[in-house]
């Protein structure tokens, strides 16, 4: 995209908050699909996903629109306001971000985007192959590290595997040990979970199957799986709540034969090597609502930070 609309973006994450309360976003006579996107490299995130945002745009051409853009934002409270005030369409996230956007703006999940070529993934808690941990009940008294708070496979799924196995979970301050009856545990940056684990700084790691088997051949093999939690899609896009329906309709059917389509898999691939996009698994529902309670009810007012 042209250095002018990169522009644009950008100032819109460093003033979103008086965008949002002031006049719309955009000029009237012009009618919009606006595409959200919680990232702090706003650069990146439109460069990654414009081509797809266009490619929707140009064949909503028949619901009267015009253009398509990227809205990108450094957390989710300032999208779920966007996406309760209309200036958000449709946004797409792992399932940590896309359960709480449910519960704070109405956003209505749709589809399943295959990132990566991906179209569910899980994770894995690990450990070292000399360590005597052989299963999530030998964590008691040691110390796990999870990344970002707000990650679904190197945090949030993890945690409710051991939440599920009756595990007591508390933060620990490193180079500090857990108490006997608990699990300490502490966050990294992205991917900083496998570093603390492969320079002992924790006794366990969490991270996804996926960043797992793409360690390099030598770390990987001084590691073991100890845990592994059920299976989530890769990523879901969802719509706003009051999104017209006849709208819903043309995106989900656009977005669902874009593989089909050879520029549509030229847009697909651009955005994250993403392979197909396809409808959201029956038994997925359920699961979405089983992570959304956890969610929120082992975390409270800490999402404001995510």
């Amino acid at each position: 995209m042209g250095a002018a609309v990169t522009f644009v973006v950008f100032c819109l994450f460093l003033y979103l908050p008086h965008f949002l309360g002031s006049s719309p976003l955009f000029a009237a006579e012009e009618k919009l699909i606006v595409f959200g996107r919680i990232q702090d490299d706003p650069v990146r995130a439109v460069r990654d996903r414009q081509e797809f945002v266009d490619y929707i745009a140009k064949k909503l051409a028949r619901q009267g629109y015009s253009e398509g853009r990227i809205l990108v934002v450094g957390k989710m409270r300032p999208l779920a306001r966007a996406l309760r005030e209309g200036k958000v369409d449709f946004f797409h996230d792992s399932v940590v971000p896309t359960v709480v956007l449910s519960r704070w703006a109405g956003a209505i999940p749709i589809v399943r985007q295959w990132k990566y070529g991906e179209a569910e993934y899980d994770s894995v808690i690990l450990a070292k192959k000399n360590s005597r941990i052989g299963g999530v009940a030998d964590l008691k008294g040691k110390t796990i590290g999870f990344d970002e708070p707000h990650s679904t496979s190197a945090h949030i799924l993890p945690r409710m595997l051991l939440v599920e196995n009756e595990l007591k979970l508390a933060p620990v301050t490193l180079p500090g040990r857990a108490k006997q009856d608990e699990v300490g545990f502490v966050h990294g940056a992205d991917g900083n979970a496998i570093h603390m684990l492969v320079t002992d700084a924790v006794d366990a790691a969490a991270t996804s199957t996926r960043e797992f088997k793409e360690l390099r051949p030598e770390i990987q093999d001084r590691l073991k799986i100890v845990g592994r939690t059920r299976s989530v899609p890769r990523l879901v896009i969802s719509v706003r709540k009051d999104l017209d329906p006849k709208v819903v309709k043309a995106l989900k059917e656009i977005m669902l034969n874009m593989d089909k389509d050879p520029d549509g898999k030229v847009a697909l691939k651009k955005q994250q090597r993403t392979t197909k996009i396809d409808e959201i698994p029956p038994g997925s529902f359920q699961l979405l609502r089983d992570i959304e309670k956890f969610v929120f009810s082992h975390f409270g007012k800490q999402l404001d930070s995510w």
